[in-house]
């Protein structure tokens, strides 16, 4: 099984990753911003991204695991469809969830993870968010994702999303 949370800046894509790649047994997490974070970038960072989850699951799977939970921000519905077509076997479940939470409050966890920082980003990260937000709110259908409000406490999380993946 795959399963893919794709949404802006500070909504939680990490912190729920985590708490559910801990909940599902032969689970690996792969963090899409932490495999692009690289210096210089990438000239094709879809391609760069997308080819490295590639050989990371491939990697794992070699090792026995069977479940990966990916977090990343994807703004196209054929970027969702490359991933899928590179790391989704045919008889492989795939899931992908467009994380959404009201605009004040995900504004409040980009501050309140700012204050926990060394360098104040808030400013720059705020006008991040307000592009990643309206795009993906612009959205038609569910190609960025099914939605998926995130506005409960990571374990309450973990739990709908296990439960409406049974």
């Amino acid at each position: 099984m795959i399963i893919v949370l794709n949404g802006p800046l500070g909504i939680g894509k990490s912190t729920l990753a985590e708490a559910l790649s801990e909940s599902i047994d032969r689970c690996a997490m792969l963090d899409g911003d932490a495999l692009v974070a690289v210096n210089p970038p990438p000239l094709d960072v879809r391609e760069h991204l997308h080819a490295g989850m590639a050989q990371l699951v491939a990697h794992h799977r070699r090792f026995g695991y069977r479940h990966f939970v990916i977090n990343h921000l994807w703004e196209a519905e054929a970027d969702l469809e490359d991933l899928r077509r590179r790391l989704a076997g045919p008889d492989e479940r795939w899931a992908c969830y467009r994380l959404t939470l009201d605009r004040a409050e995900n504004l409040a966890r980009i501050a309140r993870r700012a204050d926990a920082r060394a360098l104040d980003e808030r400013a720059g990260e705020a006008g991040i968010f307000e592009r990643e937000h309206d795009l993906l709110n612009r959205a038609v259908g569910n190609g960025l994702g099914e939605p998926f409000d995130v506005s409960d406490p990571p374990g309450q999380l973990v739990e709908r999303l296990l439960a409406k993946l049974g």
